[in-house]
């Protein structure tokens, strides 16, 4: 597999530039047709900018790869991009611009729960498929789990099942939880006390920190100084593990699932030294063994230690593979299916429901990724990553068939 790097980098630096939205980017060599027009809802702007930072430059380089390389079932793609600001009335009102205005066939969603669950339902209604990128577990439970959303990445519920067992046998068993009180927080904290009691420990006290909060300290003050671990789903990870150090808090501290693409954890310096996390991609090439992985980091400039030789960012390399398969996830049913235009997609819905697997390969680089049909969940292995030596590395993984949880709701039945 060969990626045009000059393409990666053009999307990052428009990323960075955050030039004027939306953002339309065409290639047709070896192509023909009509285009298939793919919508990103994104944060490029805003709190959540970090995170939209990465699938931006996904979204952009992966549509040139395709086009430059026989597109989408003979045809290319055209990639629209908008910019959510991070707020869910901006979000929805893109995306309704995306659907309406357009005509996108398929849309990349939002990574913010809230942005992502009022999202998806318009999206139904409008009967386009939806692929979103939020991690909170009630994105694709029971009246939130819509026949047009499918999720190809990792969420809460998955994230705890595969690695709370793991981190109560290597931690222990009492665990205090500060969490963000917004969707995604609330998920976080109540599937990883699901997946501690399940492992034989205990999880039951937890703190919830206001996102508008100006001082962490009062919250910080408020946990189970008597804990093994504790649990941190919050949007600034950064200023919490400082906090906690500096407070006198010497427990291990545990990220929330892909939080290592919030901030940069080199900010921490000493504080951070055992700090873990949970990713569905490692940050250092080593720890991956995968050459389409190896691929993508050399046609991004992202050396093999996870930094972007541009700028010096920290590579989010669970953001950048959830956007690549989410296009894998299209590209293949868009083929086996015979999908022609958007009339065409609840059939790929059927048929998509009929595929359990998705095999190793350029658009799934980190092994085979199994989709539930129920609820359209994917499931992965997940990394469980801490900082060792001032590097973010691999210290465990938990298998994809740990991850998978019941689901609560059957969407082919409908």
């Amino acid at each position: 597999m060969s990626f045009s790097r000059r393409a990666f980098l053009q999307s990052g630096t428009a990323a960075a530039a955050m030039l004027s939205l939306p953002a339309v980017k065409v290639l047709a060599a070896g192509t023909s047709g009509d285009p298939i027009v793919i919508g990103h809802q994104c944060e490029l702007t805003g709190w959540d900018s970090a995170t939209g930072f990465w699938r931006n430059m996904a979204a952009t380089g992966m549509c040139d790869w395709l086009n430059q390389n026989g597109g989408i079932a003979g045809r290319p793609i055209k990639l629209v991009t908008v910019d959510t600001k991070s707020d869910v009335d901006t979000g929805v009102n893109q995306l309704r611009k995306l659907i309406l205005e357009e005509k996108v066939d398929f849309v990349i969603g939002s990574e913010i729960s809230s942005i992502a669950l009022a999202s998806s339902k318009v999206a139904n209604e409008h009967k386009t498929l939806y692929m979103t990128m939020s991690t909170s577990e009630a994105t694709t439970a029971k009246a939130n789990a819509v026949p047009y959303q499918f999720r190809m990445n990792t969420n809460s519920a998955a994230t705890a099942a595969g690695a709370a067992r793991k981190y109560v046998d290597l931690v222990g068993k009492r665990w205090t939880t500060l969490f963000a009180d917004i969707k995604w927080g609330q998920s976080e904290r109540d599937w990883w006390q699901k997946g501690v009691a399940a492992a034989g420990g205990e999880a039951a006290t937890a703190v919830a920190l206001p996102v508008d909060a100006p001082d962490l300290l009062p919250f910080v003050a408020q946990l189970d100084s008597s804990a093994d671990g504790i649990y941190i789903p919050v949007l600034n990870a950064l200023q919490a593990i400082q906090l906690l150090r500096s407070s006198g808090y010497a427990q291990k501290i545990v990220l929330a699932g892909l939080s290592f693409s919030l901030f940069d954890y080199r900010e921490l310096g000493e504080m951070g030294e055992g700090t873990f996390g949970i990713e569905t991609a490692p940050l250092l090439l080593k720890d991956m063994a995968s050459p389409d992985m190896e691929n993508i980091y050399k046609a991004l400039g992202i050396g093999a230690d996870g930094i972007w030789a541009e700028n010096g960012k920290v590579v989010g390399g669970s953001m950048l593979l959830g956007i690549v398969q989410s296009l894998g996830f299209l590209k293949a049913n868009v083929e086996q299916s015979g999908w022609k235009t958007k009339d065409d997609t609840a059939a790929l819905i059927k048929h998509a429901e009929t595929i359990a697997t998705y095999a190793k390969g350029p658009l799934f680089p980190l092994g085979d990724v199994t989709m539930r049909a129920q609820d359209h969940q994917a499931f992965m292995d997940i990394y469980l990553l801490q900082i060792q030596g001032g590097v973010v590395a691999k210290y465990a993984v938990a298998p994809k068939d740990s991850t998978i949880y019941p689901a609560d709701v059957d969407l082919t039945k409908g």
